[in-house]
């Protein structure tokens, strides 16, 4: 930890297996670097092991963090009640793998399917969608754990592009334990002024994520994440930084597919990781 700051990396970074056996490399390494949190994404959800991944973690002295979404027939926005329902199950399901893996916070694009829409939300998807939200944000606090809304391009959701529409969301939720999950790779598709947006998002900043262009080394890309850190840590954001990164060889196909990753972005993980490490440090140390 440094000036109240945690970091995070994402499992896929590394590979694709997050059983306990499989994690075990990537926490090694990501310990070794000086990481305090892992992002383990909660996918096949029947596939995984959560007290066991929870005790790898332990033994490594890190922290997990879980990512989700909810599949495309079980939209909490959907107007068909049936559908909302798995929606609500699904995400109580999720709770549980968080809370038996010893996670403190859900992050992810939790209000809607991650799929490219083929046009505007129906009226009311929105109030479907926060209502829910509201309910199983509720269940979740007595499992100590917190939702981080993860705001998507317009490729990914057609519900909530900016931090604007998502910090109105919030309001319609109205749980204490529901923030904000901030992508730079988002953020600079859709943001007119992503640093004053960080400025008026950092109250209510759950996560900020470092994420180059193209998805792939955070020293190699059109965006200066260096900058993008400093910023943050003028707004006042003092919460958990991650790093997210994408190759397809490293990645579950349909993972790969889902996030229209087709190509190898980088060569060397754990290179990466620890650039992205000492990029986070610089930052929040110059902003200091």
């Amino acid at each position: 930890m440094m000036a109240g700051v945690t970091t995070s990396i994402h499992a896929a970074v590394w590979g694709s297996r997050w059983d306990s056996v499989g994690i075990d490399p990537t926490l090694e390494c990501a310990a070794r670097l000086g990481f305090d949190h892992v992002v383990v994404p909660l996918r096949s959800l029947a596939a995984l092991d959560p007290t066991a991944i929870g005790r790898a973690f332990e033994r490594h002295g890190l922290i997990p963090l879980n990512t989700a979404g909810i599949p495309a027939d079980c939209d909490i926005g959907s107007r068909d009640p049936y559908a909302r329902q798995r929606g609500m199950k699904h995400l109580r399901n999720v709770m549980r793998a968080a809370r038996d893996m010893g996670s403190r916070q859900i992050n992810g694009v939790l209000y809607a399917p991650l799929v490219r829409a083929p046009g505007p939300p129906p009226s009311e998807a929105r109030q479907f969608s926060a209502e829910a939200l509201a309910a199983i944000a509720h269940e979740a606090k007595p499992m100590g754990l917190r939702l981080a809304l993860e705001v998507v391009n317009r490729y990914e959701t057609n519900l909530l592009n900016t931090a604007g529409e998502a910090m109105a969301f919030l309001d319609e939720v109205a749980q204490d334990n529901v923030g904000l999950h901030l992508d730079t790779f988002h953020m600079s598709i859709e943001e007119r002024d992503p640093f004053q947006t960080l400025r008026d998002a950092a109250p209510r900043l759950f996560y900020f994520e470092l994420d180059q262009s193209h998805r792939g080394d955070l020293r190699d890309g059109s965006l200066d994440l260096e900058t993008w850190a400093r910023e943050a840590a003028r707004a006042g954001y003092r919460g958990i930084v991650g790093v997210e990164a994408f190759s397809r060889s490293r990645m579950a196909p349909d993972h790969a597919d889902a996030l229209a990753v087709w190509r190898d972005t980088y060569d060397d993980p754990s290179a990466l990781a620890e650039s992205a490490l000492k990029l986070i440090r610089r930052s929040f140390a110059h902003a200091a």
